[in-house]
C-alpha cells in the first residue's frame, strides 16, 4: 500500500477504488473536488485517533485534507 499523502491543504489524486485515511492528531476535514477547476467540497471531517474507508469510483477526482480549528493535525491517506 503506497501513501497518497501526509500532509494538509495538498491536493492527492487516487486511483478509482477504496482508499483509507487517518488522523491521528488534531481534527482535519477531507475535501474533493471532481475536476481540477472545481470548488472544494466537504466529505467529512475526522478526529484524532479515526481512521475510514473512502470510496472513490471517479478515476481522476481530487482530495485534501484540511486543518479544522487551532494546531495541524496529522494525517495519512494510502491506497
Amino acid at each position: 500500500m503506497a501513501t497518497l499523502t501526509s500532509s494538509l491543504n495538498t491536493a492527492f489524486t487516487p486511483a478509482a477504488g477504496d482508499f483509507i485515511v487517518q488522523c491521528s492528531a488534531g481534527t482535519a476535514s477531507l475535501e474533493r473536488r471532481n475536476t481540477s477547476g472545481a470548488g472544494w467540497v466537504r466529505v467529512g471531517e475526522i478526529t484524532g485517533n479515526n481512521a475510514f474507508i473512502v470510496s472513490n469510483p471517479v478515476a481522476g477526482a481530487q482530495y485534501q485534507f484540511v486543518a479544522v480549528g487551532s494546531g495541524t493535525p496529522t494525517v495519512q491517506a494510502d491506497q
